[in-house]
């Protein structure tokens, strides 16, 4: 039987690929902490004071504990695309009203800000409608001990900072209850005051830049506000170049650029070169800079942001350099919103790269804004950067990027305290829509100084109206095209608006209504311009039109044409794009358009009731599209005031299920599929769940954990799981709606435990692991466990470091790696045994899981199938702990390492989370950088044979006191390979007998079994040498020892010293082929001095 592999490496899985779950917490002195992709533990404190804890990065391992005072707080989690959410119950509400950013519940996101931790305070910036809930609300959040920092005057709000142990307070205030609930006076929302990320010889002369030059257009007179990492105004090219600076970071950094990215961008807006005799001088070196430091090296805070727009508002910048952004949403958000507001207050031009995500759909905000001008970037060559974000714009499918430059391979000025490139080097070659984005600044400002009365509307479409298109690239790829400033400067037309985005009519089209729109010619020349009119696209004929194919603009004044978008001309359906193009008299102006049709489609309605059958509004509803790949799109979640939502789906295969939440009860509901060929209306109607009850052979057993999780398979290889989660069972109901397909599983899940010696969970003697599987979705579930149902296994759990709690939990799969998601550690204190009761039906494989202390070790099996009746004994977490293979392998060019390096005496795989380890691999005595990947590391190599040397060292400090150091080193040789290929290593374990403490006896000699063990998969070959060696002063000095290897398994004899201490271990193993592993672990074991008569 074979068992697909499975991540859990500790305690609390949370989602398969994406889950949804009523969660009704327990206490958190039950659960254990987990630990983050940098093997510590990684905590994230919600807006609410609840605290979601990591193992890692992938989110399969999570626990919840809420806030103080919150017990039996309920939390909705669901995991999607790389997010996982975690919304507590009383969220819901003011979430549904548009008063919480949504952000605010994204773990993915609040890590990705730098919000985890228990040090660092919340921030939030919260907006008003008024003036007067403003100065009102900054009053009330003082009073909740948080902090109110910056105005911001474009959003009607201000900065807040709220420290972890505050935010109880702060909740309860927003809800309006408490000694706070003047804070929810004026209607604020709260937005998370989250971290953007930052996203230059050639490329000026390829937009036209000398032209605008020997013209004498180079920006003088124009300032340029710069808001990124701050610039160095020490660099030769930026020498007098910066008029204002300000910091933003509230000292967080001092005023120096750190990253180098903004002296990078300043340079390429207005440096003169002076460093390489003009060779990368800046698009406008007349122009003045405005320096607003606003990023750090780890990001930038959109407070920070908002705060230097305004600045720069305040200094008269007409032109805005922001060569950042972040996620976009349908909704509008503060940085949107900033540059909507300050556009049309202050007449300035925000110009603002379009993100580096190179796929559709993801252009950032703020370009996203209407108002913007969002920039993609090209390469030398003008083809699209691989890397260069696409539209269309999330929500309305509206025209995104607007125009592209150059962004690849742009070289530009270093500052001197820059993070990338050479120490004194004045140049570095750095490449994104960060690069392009200072190329149309610099012709933004250009423009400027020519027509210093236009508005950043006209600037903007003038930029626009005057580039050069690549042909073999989409209007979703390239907006209008790429810059050509030299144009820009010589053309006398432009039109408005700059592109025309038709939006999407719905399916089916023989009834839709043309959609017309008016473009106006302004001609700022002299003399009368005729335009020739056209659409160039490879829409059906018929679907784009002009009420004009010619016209006349005369000097000073304006004309305009009318396009109408037809969809009903056709029968494809999809994105359909083209370009206006307007010529004659030396003119060439390119108006980018797009329109959709919605591709077949039908409205699907959701009706919810309670059990009492009323309709409900407390439900949380997910609609999951089944397709060969998954696609943001595919995923349609509701929850808000109503009982009936209607969600607009294309036609095809979809998964539906729901939580129907009442006062007492909470009722799984799902639809196994759903053919969506034609309007459709689905009840869910909680009063057809079923009751979910299993008992235990031991009814003083307390029940800790009920779950009941349905396991979707969604797409070629992913898994998405539904989950209803509480501490019991009672109140739990489930129902299949419509036919069984029998195409989703359903684990129920739960865990039973006796209490300890003080009547709490801590030192259980004795649990109840119990598990079923079935290959459909259930409508209730009933089972009454009897003792000759389960396997009994008796686990003796040793020590490394007395005094920390441990924990044990084991999940249950079916071969398929179909099982439940939630876990339940029962803490106790080593050393200790345990009786552990688990299910035997369904065919499952039990993954068992070990951690001492918080990550010291954590010990995972391979799954075991256990039958009724039986019993079994297990010993635990005995040394030595040393390597042991995770992946050791080469495919093509590329070598992977990830070694488990805290592995126990037996064999089994484990991992310090407290351990700082270091990898590095040398081919030929030189050494190859690496990148990490996980929890290791990936080497980028050469197909030429050659000899390897791969070294892996760990170091943990207390309270370990054991392999507190271990070095491991292979060496080997390997060329290229067609397909992964295990590298030829071998790990050495010595298992010597010792005691619950890790200890063996001090005084004469003591017996060391050794085993060198292969890779599994690997050419490695038995040892033919094999040398121990043993030190007692912690690897100062060394001494051999015998080896015998007569039996077949080698043992080593060492000699103990008559007094406590430790022992270290050396070992070297060489096989036939020349391939070598050389291992030592610093105080591998303990040895003391038994008291006589012992």
């Amino acid at each position: 039987m074979r068992w697909k592999p499975l991540l859990t490496l500790l305690i609390v899985p949370v989602l398969l690929f994406v889950g949804v779950a009523w969660a009704t917490t327990t206490p958190q002195s039950a659960l254990p902490r987990l630990a983050g992709a940098d093997r510590a533990l990684t905590v994230v404190t919600l807006l609410t004071g609840d605290r979601v804890t990591l193992l890692d990065s992938s989110f399969e391992n999570v626990s919840v504990e809420p806030g103080a005072g919150r017990a039996g707080v309920t939390f909705l989690t669901r995991r999607t695309a790389g997010h996982l959410r975690v919304i507590p119950s009383d969220a819901v509400a003011l979430l549904r009203d548009g008063r919480l950013d949504a952000r605010l519940f994204d773990v993915a996101q609040l890590l990705r800000s730098g919000h985890a931790g228990p040090a660092a305070p919340l921030p939030l910036i919260m907006t008003y409608p008024d003036t007067g809930g403003r100065i009102v609300g900054r009053s009330a959040v003082a009073a909740t001990g948080a902090t109110p920092g910056q105005d911001l005057p474009a959003l009607g709000g201000f900065a807040v900072k709220v420290a972890k142990g505050d935010l109880g307070a702060f909740w309860s205030g927003l809800k309006g209850v408490g000694t706070s609930r003047s804070l929810a006076a004026g209607g604020p929302k709260v937005w998370l005051d989250g971290m953007r990320q930052p996203t230059l010889d050639v490329s000026v002369p390829m937009i036209g830049g000398p032209e605008a030059r020997r013209a004498g257009l180079d920006g003088r007179g124009v300032q340029v506000a710069v808001l990124d990492t701050g610039i160095d105004a020490t660099h030769p090219d930026l020498a007098g170049r910066v008029a204002a600076a300000q910091n933003f970071t509230d000292g967080v950094e001092d005023d120096r650029d750190l990253v180098g990215h903004g002296t990078h961008v300043a340079s390429t807006i207005a440096g003169d070169g002076a460093a390489s005799d003009g060779r990368y001088t800046g698009v406008a070196p007349g122009a003045e800079l405005l320096d607003g430091k606003v990023c750090v090296v780890d990001g930038c805070a959109e407070s920070w942001i908002l705060a230097g727009m305004q600045w720069a508002a305040d200094q008269g910048a007409e032109v805005v350099n922001m060569s950042l952004g972040g996620d976009d949403t349908p909704e509008v958000d503060p940085l949107e919103q900033a540059v909507q507001t300050l556009t049309a207050q202050h007449g300035m031009l925000f110009v603002i790269a379009a993100g580096n995500r190179g796929r559709d759909g993801s252009v950032d905000s703020p370009a996203s804004a209407d108002a913007a001008l969002a920039v993609g970037a090209v390469t030398k060559s003008d083809q699209l950067a691989d890397f260069s974000s696409r539209g269309p714009r999330i929500g309305d499918r509206a025209i995104k990027p607007d125009l592209t430059a150059p962004g690849a391979d742009i070289t530009a000025a270093r500052g001197k305290d820059a993070e990338f490139g050479e120490a004194g080097q004045s140049y570095v070659t750095l490449s994104g829509t960060s690069m392009a984005t200072p190329h149309v600044s610099g012709a933004a400002a250009a423009l400027k100084q020519q027509h210093p009365k236009w508005s950043p509307e006209q600037l903007k479409a003038a930029l626009m109206g005057s580039t050069s298109a690549n042909p073999s690239l989409g209007v979703f790829a390239q907006g209008a095209g790429r810059l050509d400033l030299a144009r820009a400067i010589t053309q006398s037309v432009f039109a408005t608006p700059a592109s025309l985005s038709f939006g999407e009519q719905r399916w089916p089209h023989g009834d839709d209504q043309p959609i017309t729109s008016t473009v106006g010619y302004a001609n700022h020349g002299a003399h009368d311009v005729t335009l020739s009119l056209a659409v160039t696209t490879a829409a059906p004929a018929g679907m784009f039109t002009l009420s004009e194919d010619s016209l006349t603009v005369p000097a000073g004044g304006q004309a305009a044409v009318t396009v109408t978008a037809d969809t009903r001309v056709g029968t494809a359906d999809g994105a359909f794009t083209g370009y206006l193009v307007a010529t004659g008299d030396g003119v060439a102006v390119r108006s980018p358009l797009a329109v959709h049709r919605e591709v077949e489609s039908y409205d699907l309605t959701l009706t919810h009731t309670g059990r009492d059958g009323a309709p409900s509004t407390t439900h949380f509803t997910e609609v999951m599209r089944v397709s060969p790949e998954i696609r943001f799109e595919d995923f349609r979640s509701t929850y808000g005031p109503d009982s009936t939502v209607t969600v607009r789906l294309p036609k095809g295969s979809y998964v539906v299920d729901s939580v129907v939440a009442d006062p007492d009860s909470a009722t799984l509901l799902v639809q196994p599929r759903l053919e969506l060929n034609a309007p459709r209306r689905v009840t869910l109607d909680a009063r057809l769940g079923r009751p979910i009850s299993v008992t235990v052979p031991d009814r003083s057993a307390i029940s800790v954990l009920a779950e009941v999780t349905v396991i979707e398979p969604i797409a070629d290889g992913l898994t998405r799981a539904n989950s209803l989660l509480s501490s019991s069972f009672a109140g739990m109901y489930t129902a299949r709606i419509g036919p069984d397909t029998r195409t989703v599983s359903t684990a129920v899940n739960g865990r039973w435990a006796l209490p300890g010696p003080d009547g709490t969970l801590t030192d259980s003697p004795e649990t109840y692991l119990l598990t079923w599987v079935k290959g459909r979705m259930v409508t209730g579930f009933e089972r009454r466990v009897t003792g000759g149902d389960l396997a009994t296994v008796h686990a003796d759990y040793a020590s490394q470091a007395p005094g920390v709690t441990s924990s044990n939990e084991a999940r249950a799969a079916t071969p398929n790696g179909h099982g439940p998601i939630w876990g339940y550690g029962i803490p106790f204190h080593a050393p200790f045994t345990r009786t552990l009761h688990y299910t035997t039906e369904d065919g499952l494989g039990w993954r068992e899981t070990f951690m001492e202390g918080a990550g010291l070790t954590v010990t995972v099996t391979a799954p075991t199938v256990y039958r009724p009746g039986r019993e079994y004994t297990q010993r635990w977490n005995r040394g030595v702990f040393g390597p042991a293979f995770g992946q050791a392998s080469r495919e093509a060019d590329s070598v992977r390492v990830d070694m488990r390096l805290h592995s126990d005496g037996a064999g089994r795989p484990g991992d310090s989370l407290t351990a700082r380890e270091r990898v590095t691999l040398t081919r030929d005595g030189a050494d190859l950088p690496g990148t990490e990947e996980g929890l290791g590391m990936r080497f980028a190599v050469p197909p030429q044979e050659g000899t390897y040397r791969l070294q892996i060292e760990s170091d943990r400090d207390a309270p370990a006191t054991l392999s507190t150091h271990i070095t491991a080193a292979w060496t080997f040789r390997s060329a290229h390979t067609a397909t992964r290929t295990a590298l030829p290593l071998s790990a050495i374990r010595f298992s010597p007998r010792l005691d619950p403490l890790n200890t063996a006896p001090a005084g004469g000699s003591y017996a060391v079994p050794v085993t060198v063990t292969p890779q599994p998969g690997s050419t490695a070959a038995a040892p033919s040498t094999l040398t121990v060696e043993v030190s007692h002063d912690d690897g100062v000095t060394w001494e051999p020892a015998a080896v015998d290897r007569a039996g077949g398994r080698p043992i080593a004899t060492v000699r103990h010293p008559d007094r406590d201490g430790f022992v270290s271990l050396r070992a070297t193993a060489t096989d036939a082929n020349g391939t070598k592993v050389e291992q030592t672990i610093i105080r591998a074991y303990r040895i003391a001095v038994r008291p006589a008569g012992a």
